[in-house]
């Protein structure tokens, strides 16, 4: 019986190891579904976690530093819990994961935002953000069909601008050169990072670690543009909103 979720955004991010390579794939369900997949493999010394998409999520056990290793956790999943698990190579978790409304700390562009920017470079940035609107958030998208992630969101529009940049955010990260919050330009990078924490087979904490996983660019007035997998469009934020703040991982100017 799978267990409903009560503090799952929490508790599903907790273990994936820096220098691991594979993964254990235990299947796609529905958000909820998914939570609770995960919170139950949790509370069985598992390191689960849940890569957020739409319209499924997939729930993962892991890291792994070889496929042997994934393989022998693989069949203790199968005999104890009776979950049979696919190999898989672990890929860049950069998205956002947030856990909070849309409707409520969110907001959509403006049509006629581009038309409030004096600078050419500043308004190209607007309107291709603008031109994503709309379009579906997707764990590791590339397609503006099906789905695109924050980091593709902005890998696509620096391309636009004749810029090409790494492909996750914790690569990102370290192109151009840092710049403090006060000196923001239209078109910095600003990233957030979140602490995962590692636990015991009882529950108790043995460590942890914190990495970028969010990229958005900024678009002035102390706000960015960013795609994120709790809203089904481009949307705005502030810098300052408590979450924000409180995850900030620093900025970059990449365009001269």
């Amino acid at each position: 019986m799978i267990y409903k979720a009560i503090l799952a955004l929490s508790l599903c991010f907790f273990s994936v190891p820096l220098w691991a390579s594979y993964a254990l794939s235990i299947g796609n369900y529905v958000q909820n579904e998914a939570e609770s997949v995960c919170t139950k493999l949790s509370a069985h010394g598992y390191s689960a976690y849940v890569l957020y998409g739409r319209p499924s999520c997939e729930v993962r056990v892991g890291s792994f530093q070889s496929v042997k290793e994934a393989l022998k956790s693989a069949d203790k999943l199968k005999v104890e819990d009776k979950l049979v698990a696919a190999v898989v190579e672990e890929q860049e978790i950069d998205q956002a994961q947030f856990g909070w409304n849309a409707n409520e700390n969110g907001r959509s562009i403006d049509e006629n935002a581009p038309g409030s920017y004096s600078d050419p470079k500043a308004r190209k940035i607007v309107s291709l953000g603008l031109a994503l609107f709309g379009r579906p958030y997707k764990y590791g998208g590339t397609s503006k069909t099906n789905g695109i992630d924050c980091s593709y969101f902005v890998q696509y529009i620096f391309k636009e601008l004749c810029e090409s940049l790494p492909r996750t955010a914790r690569e990102q990260i370290k192109v151009g050169h840092e710049v403090d919050i006060p000196d923001l330009r239209v078109g910095d990078l600003v990233f957030f990072k979140k602490t995962y924490y590692l636990k015991k087979k009882d529950g108790k904490k043995a460590g942890s670690y914190t990495r970028v996983n969010h990229v958005g660019i900024f678009i002035g007035n102390g706000e960015f543009m960013h795609a994120t997998t709790n809203v089904k469009h481009v949307t705005i934020s502030r810098l300052n909103e408590k979450y924000f703040r409180e995850r900030f991982a620093g900025a970059r100017r990449v365009l001269k």
